[in-house]
């Protein structure tokens, strides 16, 4: 098993060819009402944000890196407002899709949050993560390096972008994701401010709803004895992770029949989340291999425990303001995430992050908007 990946990207000399546009595509150029219209049809609690700027959106493709250090593509969405000021830059990464079009940079649903933002005057960059969108390959799900590099990258695309239009930034950026987006963001954090502190300054994240205690916490809610709303986020995390890590030969070795010819076939990119539950148990282990499982509970060493521990997000110390925002009614992202994490970073001696719930009672789904509203309370205290 090769764990040693994830320590391997932050060891290389960062190639100069890392964040290189390869092409733009304008996907529109909106007036201020022409950005209200398009955001006529979205809740109207998210309208509050200021329309004050005309926006464009690009679709960006660029050069990153894979999990192994090679040079890949990926893309995603910037969306850049038509402003004499200097403009603060805002980070938005995407919570769990499996259609590979289902992404910011085809105009996924989410995109709204990147012209919300765009309208107020922010640069937005939403990348769209390795294996989604123009990127080749399968998606690494909540692999925290590639979610980390696919989106700083996207970042410096997005400073060329910038500079090719005369658009001034201010040097603020601020980061926020819900949910995989959540575990992203909190990914991005770390390794800017461990790794790329040079590049740009974290005024403030805001990870969301993030299953950050990987190993720990969501591992015990996912593989619980009990029905699990969504049950397609574990071979998704399986098929992900193996392709990184290397753990089993074949699916076979790990999945009971007949998953393990039913469920490779529908993570192609071209079927949705609801279609893989249709097919799933309720209680998601139960595609596991019963000795595979044994072996997961027991053995501190079996190697899908090991790469979830390689991605959990909560042994850091930041000294960047973190704001962790969570409901405790989620029932399938644990509230437990954000705890643990708050105070494992209390204990590192970290004096910058915090925990904020705006709505206890709220499901994943609905605990969505009032973390985004709340965020842009948030941002917009801090903004230049």
């Amino acid at each position: 098993m090769a764990c040693s990946v994830d320590a391997e990207l932050t060891d290389l000399i960062d190639p100069s060819w890392r964040g290189e546009i390869i092409s733009t595509t304008e996907l529109h150029a909106w007036s201020i009402s022409q950005t209200d219209s398009a955001l006529a049809s979205f809740d109207a609690d998210l309208l509050t944000y200021p329309n004050d700027n005309p926006i464009t959106i690009y679709r960006v493709l660029y050069k990153t890196i894979d999990a192994f250090g090679n040079e890949t593509q990926a893309s995603g969405a910037v969306v850049i407002p038509v402003t004499d000021t200097a403009a603060p830059m805002i980070v938005y990464t995407h919570g769990t899709v499996v259609e590979r079009y289902d992404v910011p940079g085809y105009e996924s649903d989410e995109l709204v949050l990147g012209m919300l933002y765009g309208a107020d005057g922010y640069v937005a960059v939403l990348p769209d993560y390795l294996g989604m969108g123009d990127s080749p390959g399968i998606h690494p799900y909540c692999h925290a390096a590639t979610e980390a590099s696919a989106t700083v990258d996207l970042m410096r695309a997005a400073q060329s972008l910038c500079a090719d239009l005369g658009i001034t930034l201010n040097q603020q950026t601020f980061i926020f994701g819900y949910s995989q987006g959540g575990h992203a963001a909190m990914a991005t954090t770390k390794a800017i401010q461990e790794d790329y502190a040079d590049e740009f300054t974290v005024t403030a994240s805001a990870p969301m709803s993030g299953p950050y205690d990987l190993s720990g916490a969501q591992t015990a809610l996912v593989l619980a004895d009990e029905p699990y709303g969504a049950p397609f986020y574990l071979p998704y995390l399986m098929f992900g992770y193996n392709m990184v890590y290397d753990m089993y030969d074949s699916p076979s070795d790990y999945l009971v029949a007949p998953y393990d010819s039913i469920l490779p076939l529908l993570f192609d990119g071209t079927h949705s989340g609801g279609e893989i539950d249709a097919v799933m148990p309720s209680i998601p282990k139960n595609i596991i291999k019963p000795d595979v499982l044994d072996d997961f509970i027991n053995n501190p060493n079996n190697p899908f425990r090991l790469a979830l521990q390689a991605n959990d997000l909560t042994g850091w110390t930041p000294t960047v303001p973190v704001i962790m925002y969570y409901c405790a009614g989620d029932e399938l992202v644990t509230y437990q995430n954000s705890i643990i994490a708050q105070d494992r970073f209390v204990a590192n001696g970290s004096t910058t992050t915090g925990l904020y719930q705006p709505s206890p009672s709220a499901g994943h789904g609905e605990c969505a908007e009032p973390c985004f509203v709340f965020a842009n309370i948030y941002f917009s205290s801090l903004r230049n």
